[in-house]
């Protein structure tokens, strides 16, 4: 009677092979309506539920893809991937809390559930907490620590939402709640050392606000200030340590007064003096050094044998940047760079390699170019590019590594030639590259005017924010058009001459100002930004980039910037030949298609235009598409 019992709740292996195959091929719509049939008479089969909730969503069926993953939820309560795929229906309906939950309750049933914590980064990035809510921070502390599934500056507004509701931190930001008193600063030490949310986040990447900066500022300065009368405690050494990853991180872009100028020169004479004794100087005084000041610039620091038991902060702060200059002597050069523009181009990134980053997010699975043009909705003029099984890929313009990891760790069986100016930036993205394991992927260093030297074609080129750095960035375009197969696809990032006026203000203030590209002067005019009142001034501390000095200097300060409307682009990409494929960022097409009918053509420019010109700030970072070589 069991057995038989149990084959009533069972549907034909056969079946459910046929049902699986559907889906991985593609068949939706046949993968639906077997999925169906079976759930008539095994209503409460796992697998065909959970099927039949994917194959709803690839249909566009979203509402009723979720009430079969709600009852598959009541069924299946411990099932982390089924909350995980509740998540994602409930980010595409835009319900952004109820997914974030979901994730979150995913994690909490599978702490190792890879998929979870990258679904999770996406939708969290857009959600602004509004109240305390402490149960969050261990899911958070697993999203931030385990692997690289999220780029940390993309979630750091979202957990210092939630961060600056905490108990423990709400008054602190006070301004009248700095710190005055030594018993007042071993309090406030002792308070923070309980959030380890929060030192994990600024180990990683700059707080993107205000309120955090001006405190840890004056907590920097009343440390300096008062360091020989403070004990040197494990919670002191704990937060001073993160404290000093963190200014390294943001590249010491918190302005100082000239008084801890002063003192800073005598600390740095202190240990010089120390270390020259043989002597170890005190694990505080190293510390309170390195917030200010770049450890791995001083002939000594090698000899600081304190660090040893603070493994982050020195390989962070020392041995890292030395392996940097030793990568540089290994890096490839394609030619002498020798364009004007571009010399000025490298020489800034060669000061200020953008960006400085820490981890991330990198996919989990790698996935054919038939997928990844799937899943981005693209709109291909030549089906011949999804034949290709292994890509050659060319990143034009790599910076310090992101772009290219992620690509590398995207498409299956792929190669990738990496390139860029700047010797700086190359050197840390195969520092990273190494770090991270990863071997289809060759750097080197090479101007794009140049690169017709290559003598080869790729499938896939992308090159995102450096085309509108150029002296003629058509010419660059034309350039990378040549070295592309026919039928190929390319990524491209340009500005927008709509998205970019807040910033084109800022611009032309700092010329009519004459300010330079010193370190002291860009800060200096960041703080006059900090503490002005004018909308585009607030505006431009509302983005991440106002809180790294290299990602400000390439926001504001850079040496050569060109912008583009959409109707401007769509006359290059006739002029060489190349097809508009779709924009890259999902929530825009949305968008786009409740501002124009359903039935309106997503790829024409034109209306795109319309679109911008109504929704301005739509493309405020740059324009990211796709277009395929005819």
């Amino acid at each position: 009677m069991n057995n038989s019992h149990n084959n009533l709740l069972k549907p034909p292996k056969q079946q459910l092979v046929n049902l699986l195959e559907l889906y991985k091929t593609g068949k939706y719509l046949d993968a639906e309506k077997l999925a169906l049939s079976i759930t008539q008479e095994f209503p409460q089969h796992h697998f065909t539920l959970k099927l039949l909730t994917a194959a709803l969503r690839q249909n566009g069926k979203i509402n009723e893809a979720l009430i079969i993953c709600q009852k598959t939820v009541k069924l299946f309560p411990q099932d982390a991937e089924v909350h995980s795929n509740l998540g994602v229906l409930l980010r595409d309906l835009g319900r952004l809390g109820e997914s974030c939950s979901a994730f979150f309750q995913a994690i909490n049933l599978n702490p190792n559930f890879n998929n979870a914590y990258t679904n999770l980064s996406i939708v969290i990035k857009d959600v602004r907490f509004n109240s305390s809510n402490i149960n969050l921070y261990t899911p958070l502390i697993k999203m931030l620590s385990n692997g690289n599934f999220v780029r940390p500056n993309d979630v750091a507004n979202s957990i210092v939402s939630l961060l600056k509701h905490d108990p423990l931190i709400k008054n602190l930001l006070l301004e009248k709640n700095f710190p005055t008193s030594i018993k007042g600063i071993n309090s406030t030490i002792g308070n923070l050392h309980k959030l380890k949310l929060l030192h994990l986040l600024m180990r990683l990447c700059p707080l993107p606000d205000l309120q955090f900066e001006r405190y840890f500022k004056a907590l920097r300065s009343f440390l300096l200030t008062n360091l020989d009368d403070i004990e040197e405690s494990p919670e002191l050494i704990y937060f001073l340590s993160t404290l000093s990853i963190h200014c390294f991180t943001n590249e010491y872009i918190y302005i100082e007064k000239s008084k801890e100028t002063e003192l800073v020169k005598k600390l740095e004479n202190e240990i010089f003096q120390t270390l020259e004794k043989s002597e170890q100087p005190k694990t505080k005084k190293i510390l309170c050094l390195a917030s200010y000041r770049s450890l791995h610039k001083y002939n000594w620091c090698q000899k600081l044998d304190t660090l040893n038991n603070l493994q982050e902060v020195k390989s962070r702060l020392i041995e890292e940047p030395y392996t940097e200059k030793a990568i540089v002597k290994e890096i490839p050069k394609l030619k002498e760079v020798s364009d004007d523009v571009s010399q000025k181009v490298r020489a800034q990134y060669e000061e200020n390699p953008y960006p400085r980053w820490v981890k991330t997010g990198i996919p989990t699975t790698t996935k054919s170019i038939s997928d990844i043009c799937f899943e981005a909705n693209l709109n291909l003029h030549s089906k011949s590019i999804k034949n290709i099984i292994a890509p050659e890929i060319l990143i034009a313009g790599c910076g310090t590594g992101q772009h290219s990891i992620v690509a590398a760790s995207h498409f299956s069986n792929c190669q990738i030639t990496a390139v860029d100016l700047s010797l700086a930036s190359i050197s840390y993205a195969k520092r990273k590259t190494t770090e991270l394991g990863i071997t289809n992927l060759k750097y080197l260093q090479a101007d794009i005017l140049n690169l017709d030297q290559l003598q080869k074609k790729f499938d896939i080129i992308e090159s995102v924010g450096v085309l509108h750095h150029m002296d003629d960035p058509m010419l660059g375009w034309e350039i990378l058009t040549k070295l592309l197969r026919p039928g190929g696809l390319m990524k491209i990032g340009l500005y927008s001459e709509i998205g970019r006026q807040h910033i084109l203000k800022i611009r032309n203030e700092i010329k009519s100002m004459k300010i330079g590209t010193s370190k002291i002067e860009i800060k200096n005019f960041r703080q006059y930004i900090a503490e002005s009142n004018k909308e585009d001034h607030k505006q431009l501390t509302k983005s991440s980039e106002f809180y790294s000095l290299s990602m400000l200097r390439d926001l504001i300060f850079h040496v050569q910037e060109h912008r583009f409307t959409l109707l401007q682009i769509k006359k290059c990409l006739d002029k060489l030949g190349l097809k508009f494929c779709g924009f890259t960022n999902k929530k825009q097409m949305l968008s786009f298609r409740e501002f124009h009918r359903k039935d309106k053509d997503i790829c024409d420019l034109a209306l795109w235009h319309q679109y911008e010109n109504n929704n301005p700030k739509s493309f405020s970072g740059m324009y990211q598409f796709w277009c395929q070589k005819k």
